[in-house]
């Protein structure tokens, strides 16, 4: 059975280090996982300087599209497999690395919403109606729908369109769950504390304003949120003295089964 293993986390964990030491060790290749750095542009922001810079090794998904172009999770998702696909056929382990749960759960879980494609002639008319607007709208076609959804989403017109869209989209039979492949997923973490000092730190070392500390900060805190909730992760605390040891022993054990 082919495998995949993946690296993931919040942000300041170190992911891309540790998963550049294990593709030299298990002839692996990068995939990216970031929703950020798909797109052209703002590599600083964004950490990409130090993949493109720093790595000697391919890192698949950066630089993807333009910062005008839509993209979307469906849209990575048939990236990441068709990467997948090229690393398989050379013989090399994909290791897809990255903070953007949404992708990651894309590849390990079957999301039948996620092949939905963007309804433009809905999207046109949706674009100047409020928040409320739209929520009662989705209440009228999909009630459960809408009682499901968190204060956040309620307000967010972006997610409100796209749960209509869903709602107004007939169902699909194909499922592509089962592709016959292995995955592992290795989770790296730390105290709110420590990763908030090694943001600070790594924003410093950048350059850039502090101001990007508290952006960065949040993130990091939605992240933990996210990953939490997800199953089937091998936690690490970056903290720990044999925290490496654990997780090579751990991949090992997989890559060998």
């Amino acid at each position: 059975m082919n495998k995949v293993l993946i690296i993931c986390g919040p942000t300041a964990t170190g992911k891309t280090k540790l998963a550049l030491q294990l593709a030299k060790e298990f002839n692996g290749e990068l995939i990216s996982a970031d929703s950020r750095q798909v797109y052209v542009g703002n590599n600083i922001e964004t950490g990409k300087d130090l993949h493109l810079n720093t790595f000697d090794m391919k890192i698949w998904l950066l630089d993807v599209v333009n910062q005008d172009e839509e993209f979307s999770v469906s849209i990575w998702r048939k990236l990441a497999y068709e990467a997948i696909e090229n690393i398989f056929a050379r013989g090399k382990l994909p290791i897809v690395v990255g903070g953007s749960g949404l992708y990651i759960k894309s590849l390990v879980q079957f999301l039948p919403d996620m092949d939905i494609p963007f309804n433009r002639e809905l999207r046109k008319k949706m674009e100047n109606k409020s928040p409320e607007e739209l929520f009662d709208y989705l209440k009228r076609i999909n009630l459960a729908k809408a009682i499901s959804m968190n204060d956040s989403d309620k307000k967010n017109p972006r997610r409100l369109v796209r749960a209509i869209e869903i709602t107004k989209t007939p169902p699909s039979l194909e499922s592509r769950e089962g592709r016959g492949v292995s995955y592992v997923q290795i989770g790296l973490v730390a105290s709110k504390d420590e990763l908030i000092k090694r943001i600070k730190d790594r924003v410093k070392q950048r350059g850039l304003d502090n101001s990007f500390d508290q952006k960065e900060i949040n993130i990091m805190k939605k992240q933990l949120v996210w990953f939490k909730k997800q199953p089937h992760i091998h936690w690490f605390d970056i903290t720990s003295p044999s925290w490496q040891r654990e997780a090579e022993n751990l991949v090992i054990g997989w890559y060998n089964q």
